[in-house]
């Protein structure tokens, strides 16, 4: 997979990083302890888990995650904003009403 020109920061960071850590690389100072309700979602989708040897998430496999999901890894095409979160329940109560 393709690395992104954006390393500047990732190259002050250890291989593995504690979400403390990450929280504060990818949020900023501010939001860094939002990462912790986050990064659970995110795992979802495919975000490395934590290695519990090495005590961190891999930082090469969290950029090539967020690469990824935002099209960052598709050879130059242009990246789309992600779609955001389904509606499950809204979407069943509109199709309902069209019946």
């Amino acid at each position: 997979m393709p690395r992104t020109k954006f390393t500047h920061s990732e190259e002050k960071l250890a291989l593995f990083a504690t979400d403390d850590i990450l929280g504060v690389w990818l949020l900023g100072q501010e939001r860094g302890q939002e990462w912790r309700q986050i990064a659970p979602l995110l795992e979802a989708r495919g975000l490395p888990k934590i290695d519990t040897l090495m005590g961190g998430r891999y930082v090469g496999a969290v950029v090539a995650f967020f690469d990824h999901l935002y099209a960052l890894d598709r050879n130059g095409d242009v990246p789309m904003a992600p779609d955001g979160i389904e509606d499950f329940e809204g979407w069943k109560t509109k199709s309902k009403r069209h019946s």
